[in-house]
């Protein structure tokens, strides 16, 4: 059901914002705290990356950067959702990372905004391939009301292609030459890979992943529309948010700029004061799987070795995800009181979209009285706050990001935010934000340990290591 204009214009009103008063000195002392000087003398180095990038964007790369306003392949994406929706009862994405958790996260965060009280297939992603999980996953389906999309860019994805031959297999034996086509959707490059060729011989429903975007980057592409338009969101309101945050980051004052403010805060972060690890805490637990997303956005993007000043460097933040409140009684005690090498940013959400009140109970006893009368989100709302003092009162730097409530329009926003402010500190550390050749180099041997044609020097590598393992040394 489409939104009414007043309803757009109010999901426009409700910009993403960041509070970056735990990160400076006069916050949290100067150890770990930035000074004013040092973001003034970053200044030029970020508005030049902001340049570079968008410079680049018009040359035709970047190609993520535009997502937000390609809507051609969303009337497609749009029919073959509700195609889908008269016809499964179960819709299972089997891809993995980049491949899957945009997809998770999109629909977690909004699950609740299904419109119209429509019927949606369940959605169910599928990102690993632990075989006892997998085989109940199987047991439980009904696979002639099942549909399954198969993705991957490459069409090499081990993991992915090795799902799809089990599928295709138990299809073709429970459904029949004939029928078993129609359950499987597979998403790949348009052109080339072993994928689209079997898309060609075999006459599966296909969608295209979005030329020149890395898997990590296309949060917004169709790869991950489809499952969230299958659910009944508005996918549309989703890239309207990206593209009002996308005017917002293309700002070349760093300071009028949400993602190059973030960039550089935790640039300097690390390299002045120490802090490499970047934990990312939402209070709410429907954002807990963006959080997964993001962690692995930032690592496979900022994770690299180069070659600088003669050496090797290794470069890279290391992305911690907690889940507000539950990890205040796990991890907070170490964010606290042990090393001063982390900056946590909590993502609270102002208005859940729901009131549950706690009971007026037990008068007479203090420990428990104080809690009635309060609504479940001001008491999680309260923790928030309480941790970020506690955190800035023992010098550890914060950040807030604050979401008004979680609409299409605002998750759309935080999905692009993340992915520019990624791209713009990997600018900052002098890397390349969009290649993993250490995570190729992994697949390499993998290939070569299955027996892959043209990786026998890889399987003979790994041969050898396993034959030096000392058994003395195993307990």
């Amino acid at each position: 059901m489409a939104q009414s204009f007043r309803g757009r214009k109010r999901q426009a009103l409700d910009p993403v914002r960041i509070d970056l008063n735990g990160v400076f000195a006069s916050t949290i002392g100067a150890a770990t705290g930035i000074h004013p000087e040092e973001l003034s003398s970053l200044r030029p180095r970020l508005a030049t990356a902001v340049e570079t990038l968008q410079a680049e964007r018009k040359q035709g790369l970047h190609p993520f950067l535009d997502l937000p306003r390609e809507r051609g392949p969303l009337g497609d994406v749009q029919a073959l959702a509700e195609q889908i929706r008269e016809e499964a009862d179960s819709f299972v994405v089997l891809g993995i990372g980049g491949s899957a958790r945009g997809a998770r996260a999109l629909a977690s965060a909004l699950a609740h905004e299904v419109t119209g009280g429509r019927r949606s297939p369940k959605l169910i992603v599928a990102d690993n391939i632990d075989p006892a999980s997998f085989a109940h996953l199987l047991d439980e389906l009904d696979l002639s009301r099942t549909v399954f999309n198969v993705v991957s860019k490459s069409g090499e994805t081990s993991e992915t292609m090795a799902q799809f031959l089990i599928v295709r297999e138990r299809l073709l034996r429970e459904l029949g030459a004939m029928d078993y086509v129609k359950h499987i959707i597979v998403t790949t490059e348009a052109d080339g890979g072993s994928l689209r060729q079997i898309v060609n011989d075999e006459g599966f429903p296909s969608t295209s992943f979005p030329g020149g975007v890395s898997g990590r980057f296309s949060a917004l592409s169709s790869v991950h529309l489809l499952p969230v338009a299958l659910l009944g969101i508005d996918v549309e309101q989703i890239l309207d948010g990206a593209a009002a945050m996308d005017e917002r980051c293309r700002n070349p004052d760093p300071e009028k700029n949400p993602a190059a403010l973030l960039a550089g805060v935790r640039y300097l972060l690390d390299v002045l004061h120490g802090v490499p690890t970047a934990v990312l805490m939402p209070y709410c637990d429907r954002l807990v799987p963006l959080a997964d997303w993001w962690c692995q956005l930032w690592a496979e993007s900022l994770g690299k070795r180069v070659e600088r000043d003669g050496g090797r460097l290794s470069i890279g933040q290391t992305p911690v995800r907690a889940i507000g409140a539950a990890d205040q009684h796990s991890q907070m005690q170490l964010y606290l009181d042990g090393p001063a090498d982390k900056v946590v940013t909590f993502v609270r959400v102002a208005d859940a979209g729901v009131e549950v009140e706690i009971p007026r109970s037990y008068p007479d006893l203090e420990d428990v009285a104080y809690l009635g009368g309060h609504e479940l989100g001001q008491l999680l709302d309260m923790e928030q706050r309480a941790m970020e003092l506690a955190l800035n009162k023992r010098g550890r730097p914060t950040i807030v990001i604050e979401v008004p409530r979680l609409t299409p329009h605002t998750v759309g926003q935080l999905v692009y935010l993340m992915e520019v402010e990624t791209a713009l500190t990997a600018t900052l550390f002098g890397i390349d934000p969009f290649n993993q050749p250490a995570v190729e180099e992994g697949k390499r041997l993998t290939f070569g340990l299955a027996g892959k044609p043209g990786y026998e020097a890889e399987r003979e590598e790994i041969e050898r290591w396993l034959a030096a393992k000392l058994p003395e040394r195993v307990v």
